[in-house]
């Protein structure tokens, strides 16, 4: 009983997270409160690692040698256009391949409910403003990025007979998302995936992935 209270608690964040992504309310209302994750707790021996990384070009050193950080926001950024226009389409399967296990669940609940309701979300990033790493590093068995994106956007919510719920196409609105990127140091191939989104009007933003 307690495992499962747990799954839902993070299943409703996740959800409210894809919220502030999109800026439409996609079923669940929930307080902004972050989840404890022990990838938010870094020990000592972590700390002096990211002090020795700190001027370094690659920040995983021996563990991820051909990481090139110039590479990794141009993929990024393909990224976040492919998980945007997936999630307004509805396209599961992409999302699946590209998100972390619980994200995936809770974007999967957000479009069943959405396609429930009868709703269609049509979505237009129309050009990114800034893309930067703000943190990368090894926590455990994992190798994290955490991405700010700043974007223009214009999202618009219509209903089933194609009454406008939420937004304008022609109003642009500037957004700023944090994406946390996660792949394990043992991994045999280059797949990164996306675990954590926040806002960046969200206090504590961790230095490491959130719930897988």
């Amino acid at each position: 009983m307690f495992s499962i209270l747990i799954f839902f608690i993070i299943t409703v964040y996740l959800i409210k997270r894809i919220n502030d992504i999109i800026g439409f309310d996609i079923g669940v209302k929930v307080k902004k409160e972050s989840i404890n994750s022990k990838y938010f707790e870094k020990s000592a021996t972590e700390e002096d690692d990211e002090k020795k990384m700190e001027n370094s070009s690659n920040p995983f050193g021996d563990a991820y040698p051909q990481f090139d950080a110039n590479d990794f926001v141009e993929r990024a950024k393909r990224a976040f256009e492919i998980i945007f226009k997936a999630y307004a389409a509805g396209d599961k399967s992409t999302l699946n391949r590209l998100l972390s296990k619980n994200m995936y669940r809770a974007f999967a609940k957000a479009i069943d409910d959405r396609n429930m309701r009868g709703e269609i979300l049509q979505g237009t990033i129309e050009r990114f403003v800034k893309v930067e790493i703000i943190d990368a590093g090894i926590s455990g068995d994992d190798l994290f990025v955490i991405i700010q994106f700043v974007s223009e956007q214009s999202n618009v919510l219509k209903s089933k007979s194609g009454d406008i719920l939420e937004g304008s196409h022609d109003f642009i609105e500037m957004r700023t998302e944090i994406f946390s990127f996660f792949r394990k140091r043992t991994a045999p191939d280059n797949q990164w995936m996306l675990c954590e989104i926040k806002d960046s009007a969200n206090d504590g933003m961790a230095s490491g992935p959130g719930s897988k």
